[in-house]
């Protein structure tokens, strides 16, 4: 019984160590951000899952999405370190989001020795009036999904690199890609898509044709219609996504 109360009670700690870093999206004119975040439903696991978005002194718009190995309080503390170091990295220097994620590596290998994690960085630009650019970086994570107006909806796999932590010498690349209006950029976590025995690809599939069905729905009706569609009672993952959508002129 001592045992099972203190289980209880690093979960109920690493819980909320975890909401009170999953903060509300910034107001952004012409842009829509949506954040959700769903704990697992199992009792026996916490992971380090993380979003992120806010907004850079030059205009830009980071939106990242993470999480550290592990099922855990050490892991929900180490996702809350790597978050802010993150963020901090971002707002240091205005570069590639693929050196971003470079310098994020680097700090890891120094700093937390036996630590992996996997994350999408994404940067949106306005390079000209009326227009939006996607620079992004993936290390190790889901590909970003990319769902346009009319309901095409494609994954973005350019930009790939191995996950944090793992290459002595880490290189990131970073992609680009455009944003047309009325599109949504969803960024997400693998416990959206994972299931046991099921292939990735079956899970990626089933989100595409969902992002796909719902993207005539306002943002926030959006997102619930995935964690419904997606999730099942029984997840043994955290899942944490970010969603923007780009306004219609």
């Amino acid at each position: 019984m001592s045992n099972a109360l203190e289980y209880q009670r690093t979960r109920q700690v690493a819980l909320a160590l975890q909401h009170s870093l999953l903060t509300e999206p910034p107001d952004v004119p012409g842009l829509d951000i949506a954040v959700r975040y769903r704990p697992s439903s199992s009792a026996a696991e916490v992971g380090g899952d993380w979003y992120d978005s806010f907004v850079l002194r030059d205009g830009a718009t980071v939106l990242t999405v993470g999480d550290v190995a592990g099922h855990d309080l050490p892991a929900a503390v180490t996702m809350s370190q790597l978050r802010n170091m993150l963020r901090g990295l971002a707002l240091d220097r205005e570069e590639p989001t693929g050196e971003m994620l470079r310098r994020l590596d680097t700090s890891i290998q120094t700093l937390y020795l036996e630590c992996t994690a996997t994350c999408v960085l994404a940067r949106i630009e306005r390079p000209a009036p009326g227009r939006l650019q996607l620079h992004y970086s993936a290390a190790g994570h889901p590909p970003p999904l990319l769902v346009e107006a009319e309901g095409t909806a494609h994954f973005l796999d350019e930009g790939r690199s191995p996950m944090l932590g793992l290459l002595p010498d880490p290189r990131h690349g970073t992609a680009v890609h455009p944003l047309p209006p009325g599109s949504t950029l969803l960024l997400y976590t693998d416990g959206l898509v994972e299931r046991r025995n099921e292939d990735l690809t079956d899970g990626l599939d089933r989100l595409r044709r969902h992002a796909s069905t719902a993207a005539r729905r306002p943002l926030a009706p959006f997102c619930d219609e995935l964690l419904a569609g997606m999730l099942t009672a029984d997840n043994d993952d955290d899942t944490a996504l970010v969603a923007l959508r780009l306004s219609v002129p």
